[in-house]
């Protein structure tokens, strides 16, 4: 009699406990559906606010430019070698990318700034430097309606003497940081679109 009892006792804790435990998954499971809702909506979020964007030039704005419509694809497709792949490269790989990053027009007048490094004399031995190169990079620039490439010509020096140092001018700051253009640019467009 006790032990059927106890039998009792046992059997019904454990429905209670196997009641607990499908209560506890069915809460597991709501809250991952739940966390997996909220992701989805966190990944929608970032593609808007990071996504890309569509932007399209109007063809009637192109002679603003100064540059034919034709030149214009012409240049945007100076990398890619008409259809075919630039020599030595084999067909096994995929097709190079059709973006003309980092070339400007060639017609259009270049003005170099050079910005060069205060000492010429090696930190390490005190021997002279010599120039072994520099680095150039061409930003679109405008003196009102007159566009231009401002090249900023950094060189850099190294050492004969104990060939370990390499010095070179820091780089100026940047209006927009990896972009292609410069301050006076991007206030003729901001005058242009909002000030007239």
């Amino acid at each position: 009699m006790a032990l059927s009892s106890r039998l009792a006792a046992l059997s019904a804790e454990c429905s209670t406990l196997s009641a607990e435990r499908d209560a506890a998954i069915a809460q597991r499971d709501a809250a991952v559906q739940e966390n997996d809702k909220l992701l989805m909506i966190l990944s929608q979020f970032k593609r808007t606010i990071f996504g890309p964007r569509s932007e399209t030039l109007d063809p009637g704005q192109l002679p603003l430019f100064t540059i034919t419509a034709q030149a214009a694809r012409a240049a945007a497709n100076d990398d890619v070698t008409g259809g075919r792949l630039p020599d030595g490269a084999e067909g096994r790989g995929k097709r190079p990318a059709r973006r003309n990053r980092g070339k400007l027009p060639e017609h259009l007048p270049r003005i170099d700034v050079v910005i060069d490094i205060e000492s010429y004399i090696c930190p390490c031995c005190g021997e002279r430097l010599h120039k072994i190169g520099e680095t150039v990079k061409e930003a679109f620039d405008v003196i009102p309606m007159q566009y231009r490439v401002k090249r900023i010509v950094r060189p850099r020096y190294g050492c004969r003497g104990c060939r370990q140092g390499v010095l070179q001018a820091p780089a100026p700051a940047q209006a927009i940081d990896g972009g292609m253009v410069t301050e006076a640019l991007l206030a003729h467009i901001a005058v242009m679109k909002y000030g007239y």
